[in-house]
């Protein structure tokens, strides 16, 4: 009688522990915030475009040669881009000699280029000022990718030949918002 009297009350403690270990407390919520700035950024900070990459090399007086060079832009805002001329303003340089240079602006741009504007500040121009040649990338809730084409134009003159080598430019593209 003594053991079944022990094992009682062992059973008894055992099942009062374990109801004060279940009782526990309520439970917690956590709210839990994290903030996202504004930004907008390239895939590529140092894109390049290299003699290969163009339709052909000019040969040829009064010739015209293309090319297409896709960016892609990481934007959760909506953004304008603004173009300016870096290395030798824009335009095709080798040493003194230029080809004509134009740029047009293609791709998630709410108004791109139908045509290509000569690489210049003046108003109409690729790199203008007053009124400043801009573009806007119209954020999409949920996308966050943009593709922006620049598509360059070189035009060699249509009276001599070009000296021959590498001609070589800058283009600046600024996101801001």
């Amino acid at each position: 009688m003594r053991r079944k009297w022990v094992v009682l009350t062992a059973i008894a403690v055992g099942l009062m522990l374990g109801q004060t270990a279940w009782a526990g407390s309520a439970p917690a919520v956590v709210s839990i915030t994290a903030t996202v700035d504004s930004f907008a950024e390239w895939a590529n900070a140092s894109p390049a475009i290299v003699a290969a990459d163009w339709s052909a090399h000019i040969g040829a007086v009064n010739q015209t040669q293309t090319v297409t060079k896709a960016l892609t832009l990481y934007a959760n805002v909506t953004i304008t881009l603004t173009p300016t001329g870096s290395t030798n303003s824009g335009i095709l340089t080798n040493g003194t000699d230029t080809l004509s240079t134009s740029y047009k602006i293609t791709g998630d741009v709410t108004v791109p280029d139908a045509a290509y504007k000569v690489a210049g500040t003046a108003e109409g121009e690729f790199f203008a000022t007053v009124p400043a040649n801009t573009y806007t990338v119209t954020q999409v809730a949920g996308d966050g990718s943009y593709a922006v084409n620049l598509l360059v134009q070189a035009v060699s003159p249509d009276n001599r030949a070009p000296d021959s080598g590498d001609y070589t430019c800058g283009v600046t593209l600024t996101a801001g918002w």
